[in-house]
């Protein structure tokens, strides 16, 4: 390969990366007839999985890594319904013994009927120290 070449393929490249970046779906907030509809599965989960926490109802790493840090589940609200490509998230602000404001992030898949959870996130300053 030529030593003049070498520039030009990189800048290629360089572009096609940045023209695929481009191309990724965004996060966009969903209508408010699709919130309303999305909510009726992803509010009942949401209370079971936090049921869950405070019940003690699973596994020792979720135990640890949340109830230990965060005390038991008090409340929470401000639901914030985003679609992006196959996903559907439900995004919550909650409130524990120990801390509020802790942002809840449930993931559904688009069309599945069963409405079975396909991810769970914690996020807060304390979670993350």
């Amino acid at each position: 390969m030529n030593l003049p070449q070498i520039p030009l393929l990189a800048a290629l490249l360089i572009l096609a990366g940045v023209c695929a970046c481009g191309c990724m779906s965004q996060e966009t907030v969903v209508s408010d007839e699709e919130r309303v509809r999305v909510l009726e599965y992803a509010d009942p989960i949401a209370d079971n999985v936090l049921q869950g926490f405070d019940e003690s109802n699973y596994t020792m790493y979720y135990r640890e890594f949340v109830t230990s840090r965060l005390g038991v589940y008090v409340s929470r609200d401000n639901p914030v319904v985003m679609e992006k490509g196959k996903y559907i998230t439900v995004t919550y602000r909650a409130d524990f013994e120990r801390e509020d404001g802790v942002s809840l992030r449930f993931v559904f898949r688009k069309g599945d009927e069963s409405h079975r959870l396909y991810g769970l996130w914690f996020d807060s300053p304390m979670l993350r120290s």
